[in-house]
């Protein structure tokens, strides 16, 4: 059975709020990982934590999602925030 929960975040930079659907599979085999995403309002690209399931959790309004990382794999985040310039 999927479980699903809003998650709201805020642009790093001008504070919009960024919706997200976070889905999960009781008991199933679920990815932890995050999103990086540019803001709708201002092109800000962050990254935000999402948990799991990130491969069918999405994005509902406020940002565009560019890319999401596994925390089990390793260096993922760290190259994809890189390549999003997103260094630090």
């Amino acid at each position: 059975m999927t479980e699903t929960a809003t998650q709201i975040d805020k642009c790093s930079e001008c504070h919009a709020e960024i919706m997200i659907d976070c889905a999960w599979e009781a008991g199933g085999m679920n990815d932890y990982g995050g999103f990086i995403v540019q803001c709708r309002t201002c092109n800000a690209v962050q990254d935000i934590y999402v948990g799991r399931d990130i491969l069918m959790s999405r994005v509902r309004s406020g940002a565009i999602l560019l890319e999401r990382y596994d925390r089990d794999v390793e260096g993922d985040r760290e190259r994809k925030r890189k390549k999003h310039g997103l260094d630090g």
